[in-house]
């Protein structure tokens, strides 16, 4: 499962560049092969770059195992433990029960609430988040600010 700022970042990049490589290929609706792994280039380092700053607020905030934001599973796990959530292995399974995942989506979102007062950032950065690649800025002036 992808983080939300994740998946907004990948499903933008992926909305974006795709309708681009369609409408150049004019009446073709297959997108060729350079064009593909291109996309797949896009999308691999949007995630290693959030990755990198998803580790870097957790070392900021001395959670240990700060290395699991690297894992998407454990990534989940390891933001519900930063933000002290009572039950985070619970919320982690939660999280892909499909009805119930909304629920824990909307707990996620709380729970990166909680972090970004934890270091005394504004939570309202997060709605930036909603403007696609825009969750590269505020995640990377949170890490490291």
């Amino acid at each position: 499962m992808l983080y939300l700022t994740e998946f907004s970042v990948v499903n933008s990049a992926v909305g974006m560049m795709s309708s681009t490589l369609l409408a150049q290929q004019g009446r073709s609706q297959t997108i060729n092969e350079s064009s593909f792994l291109f996309l797949s280039f896009l999308i691999f380092s949007g995630y290693l770059i959030m990755g990198f700053l998803y580790y870097k607020i957790y070392q900021k905030l001395n959670v240990e195992n700060s290395w699991f934001a690297w894992i998407p599973i454990l990534g989940t796990y390891i933001t519900f433990k930063a933000a002290d959530e009572q039950e985070p292995l619970l919320w982690t399974i939660l999280s892909f029960i499909p009805c119930i995942s909304i629920i824990a989506s909307i707990k996620l979102i709380i729970a990166w609430v909680r972090i970004f007062n934890k270091l005394n950032k504004s939570p309202w950065l997060l709605l930036i988040c909603i403007i696609p690649l825009a969750a590269f800025f505020v995640f990377g002036y949170v890490a490291f600010t």
